[in-house]
């Protein structure tokens, strides 16, 4: 018959007094030499009736260690980077927008353009300004103010004009805005502004030698009043003379009869050699007092802008 081992038991060699039945007398001592080991198992135990303190100290400390968290571990290295995924596939590529080009800037050209200070007498005034009115072309123009007749004013190009020849010139002309004072001013004379290239004539013997003449445009009438004229072709209108010396009594005297555009070709084209242009310009005086506009000045396949902001070359 199993025994049952009462309340009281104590492990690690200590004696218990133990309630046997049959013929086991109760109070007989055993001791652990008289338990066979290996024969006490966990349903010979009562539940709850071993308390911690009856166990060993090594045993005490052994279970209060597994009662507490330990110190976190550091933490382990970073894994290998994994493989990378494969690439998508490429999108459709989009339409073409429209291909717009803005239409090209003037250039600007004013450095070479401005007031020919030899060719000046009298207190005029020239200026780049907005208006008046609506310009022929660009917003602004030239304005001219020449208070007498002992006064003149040259606005023009030293520079980009010296060494071509005369005879190259094929389209010369300009736009003027005028006013009702201009022409009472002028009487029944044409009071109008006009375009003077200094020139080397390059006469041929036997007329007289000479280096330096204005070859000068005058518009043959003065325009409508207070309002741009249309394009004024000196080509085609107007008269031509050349001032000095050597040109007094000839048919393009500036002070006599004056010529047309192609008889002042022809009387330079002498057989000599070319006419050659040192500069160009927009001119009045000295014959009256006069206070307009000039713009849109055409010299061969240039057209000069005179703007607020500066000359402009088209």
């Amino acid at each position: 018959m199993r025994r049952r081992i009462t309340p009281g038991l104590v492990l690690g060699g200590i004696a218990v007094v133990l309630s046997m039945s049959g013929s086991a007398v109760a109070g007989s001592l055993i001791t652990s030499s008289k338990i066979k080991d290996g024969t006490i198992q966990n349903k010979d135990i009562r539940k709850g009736t071993i308390a911690l303190n009856r166990l060993s100290p090594s045993a005490q400390a052994a279970i209060k260690r597994a009662g507490v968290a330990g110190p976190a571990g550091a933490t382990g290295a970073t894994g290998a980077t994994g493989a990378a995924g494969a690439t998508g596939a490429t999108g459709a590529t989009g339409a073409t927008g429209p291909s717009v080009q803005g239409s090209p800037g003037p250039v600007l050209s004013a450095g070479n353009w401005g007031i020919v200070n030899r060719n000046v007498m009298g207190s005029p005034v020239a200026t780049l300004r907005s208006g008046p009115a609506a310009p022929p072309v660009g917003k602004g123009a030239l304005n001219l103010a020449v208070e007498n007749g002992d006064a003149k004013i040259a606005f023009g190009n030293e520079t980009d004009f010296v060494g071509d020849s005369v005879e190259d010139l094929t389209e010369v002309g300009f736009h003027v805005l005028t006013t009702g004072e201009n022409t009472k001013a002028g009487g029944t004379s044409v009071n109008m502004p006009g375009i003077t290239f200094e020139i080397n004539p390059n006469l041929a013997a036997p007329k007289p030698t000479t280096s330096y003449s204005s070859l000068v445009f005058m518009p043959a009438e003065n325009s409508t009043s207070n309002q741009w004229s249309p394009y004024i072709d000196a080509t085609e209108t107007g008269f031509w003379g050349l001032t000095g010396d050597a040109f007094e009594d000839t048919d393009c005297d500036i002070d006599g009869d004056r010529c047309t555009f192609a008889e002042v070709m022809a009387y330079l084209n002498d057989g000599g050699e070319p006419a050659k242009i040192y500069t160009a310009a927009v001119s009045k005086g000295r014959d009256f007092a006069w206070h307009g506009a000039v713009d849109g000045l055409r010299i061969n396949d240039t057209v000069v802008d005179f703007e607020e902001s500066g000359v402009f070359l088209r």
